[in-house]
């Protein structure tokens, strides 16, 4: 059965999706641009991409610029003073540093850290993340900046695709016999690191509130939104996501990553994969249980196109896959 997602320009600006799934579902419809309030944020949630301009223009003196050079999708927040402390949050950057390359004694999310910079009031950290809630978790290099203004940013190097943010398995109720791929991207990567870092600062503090991170990819200026979809192939039978791209589009980044979600011994045969309108665009494997690329969307300018995206995994294993797409909104 199939589910049509119909989005006003308020919320993608004219991305369509059409997801097929299979399991039992509703029909949801999406109000006209006149009126109406989002009907259905669980399923496809569409982000906006917004530069930090206050770390994008930082002062020239080395021990406090973002390296944005260095930085690909990426997550951030501002993280205002406790009461009392005054307007911007004053933190001890050699307590942070400390914490985030020491081995975590509690957390099961990522690996100890390695210094890429530090300095008097900033430091610059590269976290080893655990890119799936599996067994022999795969690492995913995060690198989280943060100084004493307050500023909180993680992000992948930029030549990583943008889909490798993703987590598999880090959804609420998530098991083996119950796949989910997390698509409002509320425990991504990004967010997960942004939470570490915070924790490192304050021991008490809680999480960051998902909705309160920004997201923006250094690599393409331009684009300023992102939608992530996913489906979950089991038994052998592949599930299959359709999106159309209209001619009003005419930026598109795509990126994608797909996980074998049980541990099988080196060497196995059972493979996951991501099709993208009849080519294989990424695999995983005994050696790599999870994997992202980047493709291109074969596409004619300004011509609307359908796309049709294929998770397909083995008959005694579960495949779950996500595809991710920036995009210039018209």
């Amino acid at each position: 059965m199939l589910i049509r997602f119909y989005f006003s320009s308020k919320f993608t600006n004219g991305l369509w999706l059409v997801l097929a799934l299979s399991i039992p579902v509703v029909w949801f419809a999406y109000p006209q641009v006149v009126g109406g309030e989002h009907a259905d944020a669980e399923h496809v949630a569409v982000h906006s991409l917004s530069v930090p301009s206050s770390i994008a223009a930082a002062e020239p003196d080395a021990e406090t610029a973002f390296r944005e050079e260095d930085a690909g999708i990426s997550a951030f927040v501002r993280v205002r003073a406790q009461q009392g402390v005054g307007s911007q949050s004053r933190v001890d950057i050699n307590t942070i540093v400390g914490a985030l390359t020491s081995a975590p004694t509690e957390s099961a999310v990522r690996d100890a850290g390695d210094v890429v910079d530090w300095g008097v009031n900033f430091g610059i950290i590269k976290l080893p993340m655990y890119a799936a809630v599996i067994s022999r978790a795969p690492v995913e290099n995060v690198t989280v900046y943060f100084d004493d203004e307050g500023w909180v940013v993680a992000y992948l190097p930029r030549d990583r695709p943008a889909a490798a943010l993703w987590k598999y398995g880090s959804a609420d109720g998530t098991t083996v016999n119950n796949p989910q791929a997390d698509q409002n991207l509320e425990r991504n990567l990004l967010v997960v690191a942004i939470n570490e870092v915070l924790k490192a600062r304050d021991p008490a503090s809680s999480e960051v509130n998902p909705s309160d991170v920004d997201y923006y990819d250094w690599t393409c200026t331009r684009c300023d939104a992102f939608v992530l979809f996913s489906g979950v192939a089991s038994s052998g039978n592949p599930d299959e996501i359709k999106f159309v791209v209209p001619y009003t589009i005419s930026l598109i980044q795509s990126s994608a990553a797909v996980v074998l979600t049980e541990q099988i011994d080196s060497g196995g045969d059972d493979t996951a994969s991501i099709a993208v309108d009849g080519k294989t665009i990424v695999t995983a494997d005994a050696d790599s249980p999870l994997n992202s690329a980047k493709f291109d969307l074969d596409r004619e300018s300004e011509s609307t196109s359908l796309h049709r995206v294929v998770i397909n995994g083995p008959s005694d294993n579960i495949a779950v896959g996500a595809v991710m797409l920036l995009y210039d909104r018209p």
